[in-house]
């Protein structure tokens, strides 16, 4: 058995990876997070559209948004049904997926110490794990970024003609299927114009070795892209989006200090891996850093490390052979950070920096498996990674199973009271006698979660619900953000019942419902 160990060891230890990245994403996802967040839900509008017959590389519900996260979850919702945990599924095994890509990249780049902490330190992720379980197309961003490096990391390893054809295609294929997912993955195109430049003034003979394979898979990717290049070209407006909005550049976001936004911003970005981190509990623990005290430590650590080898190689100091590797982390870190810094809006945003998520990881390994190969005392210096790593996961754990599962405010997040709604709804199933006070934004998640019932309500606007004329047998339905407006509807109507008040967890008044 310890002769079996030996020789499978690092199988075993990533084995023991996608456990925990597996538990951290999957446990108890029927019923964490409880709700189905409105954008989440619009994503489940634009999957009945699909059933429908409507196919579309970009959808232009709510600002426009890239579609193939929507067909990964359409297969969920074909396969299990329509319901909450279906639309976080998909999220979970990307994620998943994305620890897996992670530690190969790693392995590869690096070695079997660097890949195990990197992929460790982001299987137990809060940040990660929070974007594992919501419905959100940005997951997709980490693993497409990571299976290009990975794969044109192969092509430039490989000896086979045949494999290395086969890793370009699987490039192109990445790259292209890339841009499918969230805008900031746009920010792949810089990153590498930036190093291929950087390629061409120091290591122009990569450009005589490989430039069939950088052709082909360049064509890959443009043949990937047509359906979404053609369609931007019919629909320019699109192409922005959003973006436009928050942009630093906007100047109802830089109120005419382009510079000292920009400041801002960089200053928000940068602390937010630290101390002060996304207060959007879909993004994160709210308000706590990005990354816990640990990883965060060995991350600013690492980063430094990383460009004081960058430096020593330019300076010709040193003639470490890696050093190329060290700053493609770096400019994909910088270059997918570039949406989070070139916005002004929800500051920091840990939905817009995702692309810098695997990189991030990165660094903290590189730090440890400096120190390792520097550190004498190995068998205390092993004793002190195993509490780093027990402690870095328990505290991990609590920040998400701990913190954010018992707070009102996660719960309110993602709109737990439209899915009790919801499945109220459904089961009176009477819409010709059924009202619904609800804005027309948070109305996408019951229009979703009761659309195989048809959608059995009326829809009532809060502002005007008052006004609402009731037959016998009537029932009118408020959610937890229109319970303010039954004030003014019992005021004008005295003579409706109140007949069922629900109540979450927490004690907060979640459903009102009345009927004459």
């Amino acid at each position: 058995m310890a002769n079996f160990l030996g020789k499978n060891k690092n199988l075993l230890f990533l084995l023991i990876i996608l456990t925990i990245a597996s538990f951290f994403r999957l446990w108890q996802l029927d019923s964490l997070p409880a709700g189905l967040f409105p954008d989440e839900a619009a994503n489940g509008l634009d999957i009945l559209s699909i059933f429908q017959g409507q196919h579309s590389p970009f959808f232009e519900r709510g600002l426009g948004r890239e579609a193939l996260f929507f067909y990964l979850q359409a297969l969920s919702v074909f396969l299990f049904g329509i319901g909450v945990w279906q639309m976080h599924l998909v999220s979970a095994l990307i994620g998943i997926a994305t620890v897996l890509t992670t530690y190969f990249l790693a392995k590869n780049l690096f070695n079997q110490r660097v890949a195990f902490f990197t992929a460790f330190f982001l299987a137990t992720s809060t940040w990660h794990t929070t974007l594992s379980r919501t419905g959100f197309r940005a997951i997709l961003v980490p693993l497409f970024a990571t299976l290009f490096f990975y794969f044109a990391y192969l092509v430039l390893k490989e000896n086979s003609e045949k494999k290395r054809k086969l890793f370009t295609v699987l490039a192109g294929l990445s790259l292209g299927l890339g841009f499918y997912t969230y805008i900031s993955f746009r920010a792949m195109v810089p990153i590498l114009l930036l190093i291929l430049i950087l390629i061409a003034l120091w290591k122009r003979h990569l450009f005589k070795l490989f430039w069939r394979e950088m052709v082909i898979g360049f064509v890959v990717m443009i043949l990937i892209l047509l359906p979404l290049i053609i369609y931007f070209i019919n629909h320019p407006d699109s192409f922005i989006g959003r973006a436009g909005y928050v942009s630093i550049f906007n100047p109802d976001q830089n109120k005419g200090d382009l510079f000292g936004t920009f400041l801002e911003v960089s200053k928000k970005t940068f602390l937010m891996f630290f101390t002060e981190g996304d207060l959007n509990w879909r993004h994160n623990v709210s308000g706590f850093g990005m990354l816990n005290p640990w990883v965060a430590t060995f991350f600013a650590f690492g980063f430094l490390y990383s460009l004081l080898i960058i430096l020593k190689r330019f300076l010709k100091q040193s003639n470490c052979q890696d050093y190329l590797k060290y700053l493609v982390l770096i400019i994909w870190f910088l270059g997918m950070l570039g949406p989070e810094l070139m916005s002004a809006e929800a500051i920091p945003h840990g939905l817009r920096a995702i692309g810098a998520m695997p990189v991030v990881f990165f660094f903290p390994a590189l730090m440890i498996d400096y120190s390792w190969r520097k550190m004498n005392l190995k068998i205390f210096w092993s004793v002190f990674l195993g509490l780093i790593l027990l402690t870095g996961l328990l505290y991990d754990f609590y920040l998400y199973f701990g913190i954010s599962a018992n707070s009102p405010d996660f719960y309110y997040a993602y709109r737990s009271d439209l899915t009790v709604v919801s499945n109220y709804l459904n089961e009176r199933d009477l819409k010709e006698k059924t009202y619904l006070v609800l804005d027309k934004y948070s109305v996408q998640t019951p229009e979703f979660l009761t659309a195989r019932y048809q959608q059995p309500y009326i829809l009532v606007d809060p502002a005007t619900s008052y006004q609402t004329q009731l037959k016998l047998g009537d029932q009118i339905v408020f959610t937890q953000s229109t319970i303010f407006d039954t004030k003014k509807f019992e005021l004008y109507h005295p003579e409706t019942k109140l007949i069922k008040k629900e109540f979450n967890q927490f004690n907060q008044e979640i459903m009102r419902i009345y009927e004459k």
